[in-house]
């Protein structure tokens, strides 16, 4: 009769969600390569590497393939595609954390919860880094809403309101469209930033050592990207209850030279995170949608672009090479999801984009 309840309460065990037993994260970093498809993630580890499934993300142990459609159509861009992760809700291809009752600079849908919002409303420490606008779709979709991704005067002040909790406390990225959006519109960015207690700088180099809040506004998208999140994650600590960060690299193979580069070195900032990171900090990586790059042709010693003439790098509308075919377009397919710590192992199998959403919420243990 033991031996029987015993079997019966082995098999209950394995059937409970394994998450359940896993402790539950204090940190939670969201690494999005922007458009870096499965052909893509190919592409830039051979580059760097000579051979496949060389990079770190290759390597997480934890791996699965999320859907990346929006409410109403296959193919996703950024702001459907990156509300869908944060959210949880499938909304519109141009609209930025509303629903799917928007339509898209026309009219306003319901604003929606993001994982910047929880995680403020939590107590924790926030922050956002991109090697592209800081008003971009991909940062833009925690911080603000709008009816239209274009809009960036109206969605790079909405950085510096307090939804939940604080508010934003590190923000790093590219900000010249977004100055003269915001100047044009009337506001003045700097004003902006003293009047909500947001000091804002324009360099790393200028952020001080014992900074407990940050926004750099950079002139230029080509800065230290690792340095940026050590510097981020170092704020970020200071607060003991946690944090939330969301670091965007971008993958776009428009310029497959610098788009198989960004990828190259993201995935080494991961592995410098991952190699940092404490026991119990959840790492997902994953992409919003992916990119029409493909391997058609090579050979073992080959480069992936061999015959990319440097003068002319961007694929407009397509790019014929001996090894790789680059249409300058988004495509449908699922991307990879891989993570690693607390929560991880509910990353397997096909996954709806809106299923990280969850994964990242209930590593929390949050409802």
């Amino acid at each position: 009769m033991k031996r029987s309840l015993l079997v019966v309460l082995s098999v209950c065990a394995w059937f409970l969600p394994v998450a359940a037993q896993e402790p539950r994260a204090k940190n939670v970093v969201l690494f999005l390569a922007d458009a870096a498809g499965i052909p893509t993630i190919n592409a830039a580890s051979r580059m760097g590497y000579g051979a496949p499934q060389r990079l770190f993300v290759q390597r997480l142990p934890f791996i699965g393939l999320s859907d990346t459609s929006t409410a109403s159509e296959w193919v996703t861009d950024s702001a459907a595609g990156m509300t869908a992760i944060v959210t949880g809700v499938k909304t519109h291809n141009g609209v930025i954390a509303q629903g799917p009752d928007a339509v898209r600079g026309t009219k306003d849908g319901t604003p929606l919860k993001t994982l910047l919002d929880y995680a403020e409303e939590h107590g924790l420490a926030t922050g956002i880094i991109s090697n592209d606008s800081i008003a971009g779709a991909t940062p833009a979709a925690l911080y603000a809403h709008a009816n239209d991704r274009s809009r960036f005067a109206q969605i790079v002040v909405q950085a510096f309101e307090t939804r939940s909790g604080d508010g934003l406390d590190v923000l790093i990225g590219s900000a010249v469209s977004e100055r003269a959006a915001a100047t044009a519109a009337g506001t003045d960015l700097d004003a902006l930033a003293a009047r909500a207690g947001r000091p804002l700088y324009r360099s790393l180099d200028a952020v001080p050592a014992d900074a407990r809040r940050a926004f750099v506004f950079t002139d230029r998208s080509e800065f230290d990207l690792q340095r940026a999140v050590d510097t981020a994650i170092a704020i970020l600590s200071r607060q003991p209850n946690g944090y939330f960060l969301m670091v965007e690299s971008d993958a776009h193979t428009d310029r497959p030279e610098q788009g198989l580069r960004h990828l190259v070195e993201f995935d080494r900032v991961i592995e410098r995170v991952a190699q940092r990171a404490s026991s119990d900090t959840l790492m997902l990586f994953t992409a919003d949608h992916s990119f029409d790059l493909r391997i058609h042709d090579g050979r073992n010693g080959d480069s992936v672009l061999a015959g990319l003439d440097p003068a002319s790098p961007r694929a407009n509308p397509s790019l014929r090479l001996p090894n790789v075919r680059i249409d300058d377009t988004h495509t449908g397919e699922e991307v990879v999801v891989a993570a690693s710590g607390p929560g991880a192992s509910r990353v397997h199998g096909y996954l709806a984009n809106t299923d990280l959403f969850h994964i990242m919420l209930d590593a929390w243990g949050w409802k």
